[in-house]
């Protein structure tokens, strides 16, 4: 009889968690907890003093961790980091991982054109490589995102018009009423305008 997940024991768990500031840490009490009911082993890496981590320094930190199943998720430099360090010791199989924002795109993937912010008005050039995020943010456009601080879905936005494409799917999402799209996965496919 195959066990449910409430009957599952997570007593050797190991968080690595990589922040500038301890204040930082995403959910702290409630990880503190854990680690004070002995459910969660945390190592904090805060960045502004102990610089970024070293992804060679898991060997120091989680002695055992080609042994353990891996889920990774953060920006891409440091995910590529570590398939490329789980791809060199062979345990590449265990390694899961989650990207904040998509690896880099070859131009030409996509045709681009040009996105306007419809709380602004401005208009401008994009090519069919660069997120939408970073397209409004050098035009000078607020938009709201949280990717960068692990917080997904801070960056959704209404399509107003045209069409869009997932850089990491290559799925092309055409503007209707209610359609949602994130900003930090999706670059122009032709012509759009987002509410931002």
């Amino acid at each position: 009889m195959p066990r449910r997940r409430r009957d599952i024991e997570f007593d050797d768990v190991v968080m690595v968690h990589c922040v500038p500031r301890p204040q930082d840490v995403i959910f702290r009490n409630e990880l503190h907890d854990l680690v004070a009911d002995k459910k969660l082993r945390l190592l904090e890496v805060h960045t502004d003093t102990d610089g970024m981590l070293d992804i060679a320094r898991l060997d120091e930190l989680v002695p055992d961790w080609a042994e353990r199943e891996t889920w990774a998720c953060g920006p891409a430099g440091p995910l590529d980091a570590a398939e490329e360090h789980g791809s060199g010791h062979g345990v590449q199989e265990r390694l899961h991982t989650e990207r904040f924002r998509p690896g880099d795109v070859v131009a030409g993937d996509g045709c681009g054109g040009e996105v306007t912010s419809r709380a602004t008005g401005k208009s401008v050039d994009a090519d069919g490589a660069t997120p939408l995020l970073d397209i409004g943010e050098e035009a000078g456009v607020l938009m709201p995102s949280g990717c960068r601080m692990g917080i997904c879905f801070g960056c959704v936005t209404p399509l107003k018009a045209g069409a869009v494409r997932d850089l990491r799917t290559g799925e092309i999402t055409e503007a209707e009423p209610g359609v949602l799209v994130q900003t930090c996965v999706s670059a122009a496919a032709g012509p759009c305008d987002i509410e931002r």
